[in-house]
């Protein structure tokens, strides 16, 4: 029996996969958001299947983020159709792709489809690599080490700032959470002052580093840490 990760935020057809899905043999665990799929990803599942539009990023960015560290199978599904699209979740990743409304016998028949690609890989396609540390944060010496070994040297708001985004939930923080964070040592107290902040510490870090910074912003909401950091 497979188990499979479903990510779709539309409660009503995540509830419509997981019965039917089910009912044909696979063990369904379904979730919303994208920070709820890393939580449970390193229990290991056979098959990701996996929304592009979610409340707190995209899933072809999640994609691309978490492929080199899973073995599962990914299937990427969405209400929109452009070859662009497609083509750009197949390259970061998927396995498949699927266009809503998705057809639940087709869907079986993709899954059934990845995993036979899966099992000719000799995939273990119930394990998840441990997912590594890309990037560091030293908050005593002020310093971000990258992914590719290079540090750069942050300003004490710099610091604050990037320590509130990789320690919130889900690595997504709200914009009242960093400005408080930043007012705690009287240093901002503007949306002005932290956008301008977050947009030189991007600068900083393709000057010193030599690597785009994952910070995405995320409408109405706030900001986004989008990959896996340690502060010391």
């Amino acid at each position: 029996m497979s188990s499979v990760l479903l990510v779709e935020d539309d409660q009503d057809l995540r509830f419509e996969l997981s019965d039917y899905l089910s009912s044909v043999g696979y063990t369904v665990h379904g979730v919303g958001t994208l920070s709820a799929a890393e939580q449970v990803l390193d229990q290991g599942f056979a098959l990701l299947l996996l929304d592009i539009n979610l409340p707190d990023g995209s899933g072809l960015d999640f994609c691309l983020r978490v492929r080199p560290y899973v073995r599962a199978g990914i299937v990427m599904m969405t209400g929109r159709s452009e070859r662009e699209l497609r083509i750009q979740g197949l390259k970061g990743g998927a396995d498949a792709y699927l266009v809503k409304p998705v057809d639940p016998e087709e869907l079986d028949a993709t899954m059934q489809s990845v995993l036979r690609r899966a099992c000719e890989k000799r995939f273990s396609m119930v394990s998840a690599a441990a997912m590594p540390v890309q990037w560091r944060l030293d908050s005593v010496r002020l310093t971000l080490s990258g992914p590719n070994g290079k540090v750069c040297k942050l300003s004490q708001q710099e610091v604050l700032l990037l320590s509130t985004l990789v320690r919130a939930s889900g690595q997504q923080a709200s914009r009242a959470e960093l400005l408080a964070s930043l007012d705690t040592q009287g240093l901002a107290s503007t949306g002005h002052r932290m956008e301008a902040l977050i947009s030189r510490l991007r600068s900083k870090v393709m000057e010193d580093m030599h690597l785009e910074l994952p910070i995405r912003s995320i409408y109405g909401k706030g900001y986004a840490f989008l990959d896996h950091a340690l502060v010391n």
